[in-house]
């Protein structure tokens, strides 16, 4: 995915830790923190989307979105993994994700939420706005956080409206 406009809305994805969005795949990193528990089994947490470069400045200078590894193992001796973004998308990307399903060391309803953003046309522009309370399309006809193509169309067309009003 490249930079495109939606009506108004420019296209990418928001990233975790700074909010600022990535507009190019090639700067997309998706990570999560691994660690075994008193049994030895392995557990997957923190799903994220970020970018994989230095994107935002702090007070020392330029700083990463990505998870510091040094401090997460320090913390609770969690290891720092991670894929571009561009493992994550199309068919493979989608075959990749459900193969972390079928695992179930991670949080279902985090691997959705990444499935959503990264394969559902639409679903990182609206996804905010849809969730939104008073939002005349927060109900969704499948389920709470679950968007047909044509109630994606709809909030964006309604939210260009109100842009222009």
């Amino acid at each position: 995915m490249s930079s495109e406009t939606v009506g108004q809305i420019s296209v990418g994805w928001k990233c975790s830790t700074c909010g600022q969005l990535i507009t190019r795949i090639d700067d997309g990193w998706v990570e999560w923190l691994a660690f075994e528990d008193q049994q030895g089994r392995t557990h997957l947490t923190g799903l994220r989307l970020v970018h994989c470069l230095p994107a935002r400045t702090g007070k020392r200078g330029p700083r990463s979105c990505q998870y510091d590894a040094r401090q997460q193992f320090r913390r609770n001796h969690s290891l720092v993994e991670g894929l571009p973004l561009e493992r994550f998308v199309g068919p493979d990307g989608l075959m990749l994700l459900l193969s972390f399903i079928a695992v179930g060391e991670m949080p279902v309803g985090d691997i959705l939420e990444l499935a959503k953003r990264v394969q559902i046309p639409g679903y990182e522009l609206v996804r905010d706005l849809l969730r939104g309370a008073g939002h005349k399309f927060s109900a969704s006809s499948i389920g709470d956080g679950f968007y047909l193509q044509s109630e994606i169309q709809a909030a964006l067309a309604s939210y260009d409206q109100s842009r222009a009003s």
